[in-house]
């Protein structure tokens, strides 16, 4: 026999070709995925910045407006060179300039200082200097001064928000020539033009930092990154990789229009590629994986699949022919233990015609029983989402947080759909995640109270039996309400207690007369439209665990609201072979 046609063979060879490929794609896979995740996150942190930017512009150039309005319609501005120098009436003039700009410096503007300068008497007249010491604000002060005894009419600084170092201090300055002899400028520390800055989200050890024309970093915080020297920002390129001492950073820059300086974001590799870099390191042991796996599955693939597959092989050759007595020996095998138990038992329900119609009918009643458990509404998951968008919008980081966590909970909860039962505390545990988000989607109309007996958490009930009943309640309960539409849960066993009734009331519109009426009646489960579906899926899950050993009934509250009362009993015979985790 050619032994490449041999079973063994073929195997071999497909297990090579699979599993070769594969290190090949999961490594080609994890450097695209680590330069697509760069590439997004550059993009989003771009878009942020360039918003910051935005808002840096806007306000340094309602500075520059206020600035020119002065040099055009105040008279004190018009005149100040007109007088004798440190005459009463120079004094008063100054002392109304200074006036003018304190007032307008206290209330209106986001900068250090506002100074007005007489290029005759080369007087400098300045708001007070926001600064952090004496030292510094002496600095700035003379900077200012020797600034503007020097300058030329043709200086950038005429034209723009420019970059001036005072000392070991950097900052942007702006002047306006009146065309009368007087300046009018404006200077803002940069440290202090990054303040709001600080609450972008980086990540961890993630930072933001301003640059000057040649991408050198002149404020922020950089020395977060543990640079040995501080980087060169290249603002032409999408984003950069710079490595420091307290790890990599891809940074984004973004130039602020109107200004001479660059805002850059710094944010952490490593937290951003922290799951691609474990997977890397998971690549790099699979070869070696795969060859004690092949060696491993070239020893036993005899004992453990090519035997006993030989044997189910010869057995389904003699059911061909017709000898329903054949029966296989048991494997050591589990996998093919199992495999022949089933064969053995299939060839005697064959041989022998029988067909176990109760156990058909519980098989189908238990299918029946997952479909209706299963239907859960899409729209309560779009709308939470929304939600979460708007907020987002907002920036309600707060509300956010309390909004995921509920849902975290509400769909850890769902899962359990598998499951028949659950305790009656985790029940209502569910029902107080989903009212908690319920009352972020509706802030200030909804309230609620869930009391449930100490002596009733642990009866089994089945899950999301509940919810169906409150999500009508707020669907059809509290429209056009002036006040907070208020549920109340209350879970205790009953005057029997082999019994647990589950109260459910609220404080709305209740039930119309009609409505009432079909749901005492039974009517109501009767119909097979998609009105209230999830009502009628709770009747028929207790119709078909409980039978008529389940209660509900519906009624209107004396005041106003609706009533529904679920009575199960806390034991009962379908429940002794249905698991409850």
């Amino acid at each position: 026999m050619n032994p490449k046609g041999s079973l063994r063979f073929k195997l071999t060879i497909g297990f090579i070709m699979i599993t070769l490929p594969l290190v090949i794609l999961l490594v080609y896979s994890n450097f695209t995925a680590s330069n697509s995740v760069r590439e997004q996150a550059a993009e989003s942190n771009t878009n942020m910045i360039t918003l910051y930017s935005n808002q840096i512009e806007t306000t340094l150039g309602i500075e520059a407006n206020f600035l020119y309005d002065l040099t055009s319609h105040d008279a004190d501005i018009l005149s100040l060179n007109k007088m004798v120098y440190n005459s009463a009436d120079y004094t008063l003039t100054r002392m109304r300039i200074l006036n003018s700009l304190s007032r307008y410096n206290r209330f209106d503007s986001s900068v250090d200082i506002q100074f007005a300068y007489s290029t005759a008497n080369r007087d400098l007249i300045h708001t007070s200097i926001k600064s952090d010491s004496y030292e510094e604000t002496t600095v700035i002060k003379r900077c200012i001064q020797d600034m503007l005894d020097m300058v030329q009419p043709e200086s950038p600084l005429f034209r723009g928000w420019k970059t001036v170092r005072c000392g070991d201090i950097y900052g942007l300055t702006r002047i306006v020539d009146s065309q009368y002899g007087v300046y009018l400028g404006a200077w803002v520390q940069l440290d202090h033009l990054m303040i709001p800055l600080e609450l972008i989200q980086l990540g961890g050890e993630g930072f933001s930092a301003l640059a000057n024309p040649d991408g050198r970093l002149i404020a922020g915080s950089f020395d977060i990154g543990g640079f040995n020297d501080p980087p060169l920002i290249n603002s032409d390129a999408r984003y950069q990789r710079l490595e420091g001492k307290n790890g990599t950073y891809v940074a984004v820059s973004n130039p602020i229009t109107s200004t001479d300086v660059t805002l850059i974001a710094f944010i952490p590799e490593e937290g951003m590629l922290d799951n691609i870099y474990r997977f890397r390191e998971v690549i790099v042991w699979i070869p070696l994986f795969a060859f004690v796996l092949l060696l491993m599955y070239l020893i036993y693939l005899n004992s453990i699949i090519l035997r006993p597959m030989n044997a189910l092989l010869k057995g389904m050759r003699t059911l061909k022919r017709g000898d329903w007595a054949i029966r296989l020996n048991n494997s050591p095998s589990r996998e093919f233990h199992a495999v022949t138990e089933t064969f053995n038992d299939m060839a005697h329900q064959i041989q022998e015609l029988k067909i176990n119609v109760y156990e058909e009918q519980i098989r189908t009643h238990k299918a029946e029983l997952k479909h209706l458990q299963l239907q859960i509404n899409p729209h309560f998951l779009l709308n939470s989402i929304n939600v979460i968008y708007n907020l987002a919008q907002l920036k309600n980081f707060s509300v956010i947080q309390a909004m995921c966590l509920n849902l975290v909970k509400y769909f850890r909860f769902t899962t359990k759909t598998s499951q028949p039962f659950v305790r009656l505390s985790e029940e209502m545990e569910h029902m107080d995640s989903y009212l908690c988000i319920q009352q972020l989607r509706f802030p200030g109309r909804i309230t609620f109270r869930i009391a449930i007996d100490e002596d009733a958490k642990l009866v089994p009930i089945p899950p999301l039996i509940v919810q169906p009943f409150i999500e009508n309640a707020i669907k059809y309960g509290f429209d056009f309400m002036e006040e907070p539409f208020h549920i109340e849960i209350q879970a205790m066993l009953d005057v029997n207690p082999s019994f647990c009734c589950i109260r459910i009331a609220d404080n709305g519109c209740g039930f119309t007369q009609e409505m009432l009426e079909s749901l005492q009646s039974g009517r109501y489960f009767q119909r097979t439209d998609d009105q209230h579906l999830g009502i009628w899926n709770s009747y028929h899950r207790l119709q078909l665990l409980y039978g008529n050993a389940a209660r509900l009934n519906f009624d209107n509250c004396v005041e106003s609201g609706a009533l529904i009362e679920l009575r199960v009993p806390v034991e009962f015979a379908g429940q002794s072979d249905k698991p409850m985790y």
